[in-house]
């Protein structure tokens, strides 16, 4: 291969992103500082960098963070709970798959946050709203992905799990899991995310304990560079997890055809 077309170093795609940020960055600073955009509005980048050296420390920010994170996980993991197994059931099925993946399509369009009245009616502005709004939200991707990873097993492992006469245990962490795995984990990756968003969304919309609530307080009381420093953290905490999650799918799933680099 040709220098020339070789593909960029891990070096000069970290420079290359960098660099990016650093415009956007810029741009940002001079559209704020020359009002183009009002500061009512859009705070500039140094007055949030100091929002967040002022606002970080404090008792309140952790307090928020810890409910966040809280709500999440707590959120996520009963939607794993219910979604995968039933998703696993609803795939090995041929009448269940038919009679169920029109009514799973039409109530996954339902967004959740539309069902925030229903949710402060039963919980009021408390983390069980929030984490009643999370699982609404979370439980689809995770049910739909397990389905079609189920429908994806390949025939031949179910026939030769049927001809050594498996367990079904066995079937499972040795044939079903494996093969649907990737399936699963991309529900997963997707599962958090809007988890997140709904975490945040329900803080702020219904007043749950959380980083969205207090963006919905710095709001209401102008404090607009505290208000995108919570923002800028919720949107680290989004990047971060879904990097992670993406390195975690390719370590744990390196062995699989799917994680396996193109020949």
């Amino acid at each position: 291969m040709s220098p020339m077309l070789r593909p960029p170093t891990a070096f000069k795609r970290v420079g290359a992103r960098l660099g990016f940020l650093v415009a956007v960055l810029l741009v940002w600073q001079i559209v704020t500082v020359t009002n183009t955009i009002s500061s009512d509005a859009l705070a500039s980048v140094t007055s949030i960098a100091a929002a967040m050296v002022r606002v970080v420390p404090t008792n309140e920010f952790w307090h928020s963070l810890g409910g966040t994170l809280l709500n999440w996980g707590t959120g996520t993991a009963i939607a794993f709970g219910i979604a995968v197994p039933a998703g696993l059931i609803l795939g090995s099925s041929d009448l269940l798959y038919r009679m169920f993946r029109i009514p799973i399509e039409f109530m996954r369009t339902i967004p959740s946050i539309a069902l925030l009245p229903l949710a402060l009616l039963l919980y009021g502005a408390t983390s069980r709203m929030a984490v009643t709004l999370i699982v609404l939200g979370a439980v689809w991707p995770l049910l739909l992905q397990s389905m079609y990873g189920m429908r994806q097993l390949d025939p031949v492992m179910r026939e030769v799990a049927a001809s050594y006469q498996l367990r079904l245990r066995d079937r499972i962490t040795r044939v079903i899991l494996p093969d649907a795995s990737p399936f699963i984990a991309t529900g997963v990756r997707i599962a958090l995310t809007i988890g997140l968003l709904l975490s945040v969304g329900a803080e702020m919309l219904g007043g749950a304990p959380g980083l969205g609530r207090e963006i919905a307080l710095t709001q209401q009381t102008m404090a607009i560079p505290d208000m995108y420093a919570y923002i800028v953290v919720v949107a680290a905490l989004g990047t971060l997890l879904n990097l992670s999650m993406l390195a975690l799918e390719r370590s744990l799933l390196s062995w699989h055809s799917s994680h396996r680099p193109a020949s």
